[in-house]
């Protein structure tokens, strides 16, 4: 297979990447200096999650909102009704995030679960860096074998940037939640 002319939906890419393993290498420096990304003057985050409970991302959702930068979350509707995830949620609404606006809970277009565990961040000057793995944002996941990988790379974040853009559109046209009356 020519890895240079793929067919749509695939991407191939030669950027810089950092890959952790845990639990041999614990995340949470390289978790922290990712969210400093999303804490600058007109940053972009766009997040699609399968569970999310760790309170350093939802820490910097709330902090980057606070200083103006675009952030949008989509989470898994299995995993946004459990008890810890839920309670996160309700401190993104009282930090002022609005549920359909800022944030959706959904399925994705085949009504299953959203599985992806992704983050890509634009900040500066048209930079992008991208966080991706089987590592849900949960404390679990790290005491568990899970990749997280961190790459800087324009083409990956215009492809993720893209399924986020379509999978939220599907969500409000689709979701019951959503619907207006």
């Amino acid at each position: 297979m020519d890895i240079t002319n793929l067919p749509q939906g695939y991407i191939y890419d030669d950027s810089d990447s950092i890959r952790i393993i845990t639990p041999y290498t614990d995340p949470d420096l390289a978790i922290k200096t990712f969210l400093n990304f999303a804490l600058q003057k007109d940053a972009m985050l766009r997040t699609m999650i399968y569970g999310c409970t760790l309170p350093v991302f939802f820490d910097a959702f709330i902090e980057a909102k606070k200083i103006g930068c675009d952030i949008k979350i989509i989470f898994d509707h299995t995993q946004a009704e459990g008890k810890a995830e839920k309670q996160q949620i309700e401190r993104l609404i009282e930090n002022g995030f609005t549920d359909g606006q800022d944030f959706l809970i959904g399925t994705s277009p085949k009504h299953n679960i959203v599985h992806l565990k992704q983050t890509t961040i634009k900040y500066g000057d048209n930079k992008y860096i991208t966080l991706e793995g089987s590592w849900n944002y949960s404390k679990s996941a790290t005491a568990e074998m899970n990749m997280l990988t961190f790459t800087s790379s324009v083409r990956l974040a215009e492809y993720t940037l893209q399924v986020f853009s379509k999978l939220w559109q599907w969500i409000l046209e689709n979701e019951p939640q959503y619907q207006k009356v």
